[in-house]
């Protein structure tokens, strides 16, 4: 491992595989960090090598920056994203079909026959929106699964019989839109 690069001692890599370690120079860089915490990589190479006898590369900084103990930390607008949410964002997505549901499908393929679902196509389920308004309407919330079963049973059961016509009657009306846009964003 290159710590600090020597012009004069090009053989010493040969005989011993690494450059010797430069307790001064660890010491006078991590001055330069106490003294500049924001500073980056190229920063802190570049206020290294002023005035120095010794050139060092910004390798060199990392690693020696990494081996005592100092990480950089990036400001992101985002989450960091793990693999397994990486995978669930694509698999919840509105152009994605949950590979699990797929999956499930699959398992039971002689039961069920599965039509293709085009790309980006609308979900047209009234119910789901009507009792999604429903449960979030609720007060108290719900605080766990078994409430939130409990509380889409009870919506279920009382949802008015003349809800269910309008449901049908608008479900008309959003395919008939859906058909216009040819598929594209309908406003429903």
């Amino acid at each position: 491992m290159v710590i600090w690069h020597y012009p004069k001692s090009a053989e010493w890599h040969m005989w011993y595989g690494h450059a010797p370690r430069d307790d001064r120079g660890e010491r006078r860089l991590r001055r330069c960090v106490r003294a500049n915490r924001c500073a980056t990589v190229e920063q802190l190479t570049a206020q290294m090598n002023q005035g120095a006898t010794k050139s060092v590369s910004s390798t060199t900084v990392q690693r020696t920056l990494l081996r005592m103990g100092l990480r950089s930390r990036l400001l992101v607008n985002a989450p960091m994203l793990t693999a397994v949410h990486r995978r669930r964002r694509l698999e919840f997505a509105r152009c994605h079909t949950a590979r699990s549901v797929c999956a499930w499908f699959e398992e039971h393929q002689d039961e069920f026959t599965v039509l293709p679902w085009p790309a980006n196509s609308p979900d047209l389920y009234p119910i789901e929106d009507h009792l999604d308004r429903v449960v979030r309407a609720m007060d108290p919330q719900a605080r766990n699964l078994a409430q939130l079963a409990t509380a889409l049973e009870s919506a279920w059961y009382n949802i008015p019989v003349n809800t269910f016509r309008n449901l049908i009657d608008s479900l008309l009306a959003s395919l008939a839109a859906v058909r216009s846009a040819k598929g594209g964003y309908s406003g429903f």
